[in-house]
């Protein structure tokens, strides 16, 4: 243990409170070995940084202490030496997720640029079909009034047929007489239903998590303030809130969740960190 390490007093803080580290384990949800090794400086088999630094926070507001002492600690023991070195490592995770952002937007440029071009062919295609040469009309026909004559008509089943008898030849010529067929009527157009929709979450709200791996959780509601959890595989933890629920996620692969009864979709990639808000 280092001379002057800042758990030192963290650990006389639990045993003035009359807590042993099993309680302390047992209400926060973090292993006995973490809160030993917060305590004794030792972080030689931490899990990740993004859970480490979520067990420190909790412990520091179980005990009401600053966790910053031992926050600077833990990032000395794990290779970052000052805040410069700090400062440069989130640099390159924002570029590279800058990068992995970038290269998404490349992707959907040249799609969308594909749809457009394929939309300018179609419409050139079909401009030009618009503009081809409509072919020629018939040529007109005079129509030479005919003698007056005594017509006939027969009707044979549904279809009539007129016999004309024509004063100057006597010829009959059969034409026949076609009914006139209603138009149909126009079907009206269909209604579209809409289902769903956007816009904001109205509460009240009851949010249910289930980890499937170990998850750092962080949760307030109803402006209240913030709550940090640690959840282990197969734990469930239930949110009730009237009006907002705000949520961040130390793994948001990890962690299911179902809102109001509904299934949510993925949180995120495992090892994700993430923030959601529920209502307004």
């Amino acid at each position: 243990m280092m001379p002057g390490y800042a758990g030192l007093s963290w650990k006389e803080r639990r045993e003035s409170m009359g807590k042993t580290i099993d309680e302390v384990s047992a209400d926060l949800r973090i292993s006995c070995r973490y809160i030993a090794g917060i305590e004794e400086g030792n972080f030689g088999d931490f899990p990740e940084r993004v859970f480490s630094t979520g067990f420190i926070r909790t412990y520091a507001k179980f005990l009401s202490e600053d966790p910053g002492p031992v926050l600077v600690e833990y990032e000395r023991s794990i290779g970052i030496r000052d805040d410069s070195d700090m400062a440069a490592q989130l640099r390159f995770g924002w570029v590279e997720r800058e990068r992995e952002r970038g290269s998404r937007r490349a992707t959907y440029t040249v799609a969308a640029g594909a749809v457009l071009l394929l939309g300018v062919i179609l419409s050139w295609v079909s401009l030009h079909n618009e503009r081809r040469p409509l072919p020629p009309a018939p040529s007109a026909v005079v129509a030479v009034p005919p003698p007056p004559a005594v017509g006939n008509a027969e009707k044979t089943g549904d279809n009539a047929v007129a016999v004309l008898t024509s004063g100057v030849d006597n010829v009959a010529a059969p034409i026949p007489l076609r009914e006139k067929t209603p138009p149909t009527p126009a079907e009206p157009a269909s209604s579209v239903t809409a289902v769903g929709g956007s816009g904001p979450l109205v509460g009240p709200f009851q949010l249910f998590l289930e980890a499937s791996e170990l998850t750092w959780v962080m949760y307030s509601f109803d402006d209240g303030d913030p709550i940090d959890v640690m959840l282990y595989p197969g734990d469930k933890i239930s949110i009730h809130a009237v009006k907002r629920i705000t949520l961040k996620l130390g793994n948001a692969g990890g962690v299911t969740g179902t809102l109001n009864g509904r299934r949510l979709p993925p949180f995120g990639e495992r090892g994700q960190v993430r923030k959601l808000s529920f209502g307004q």
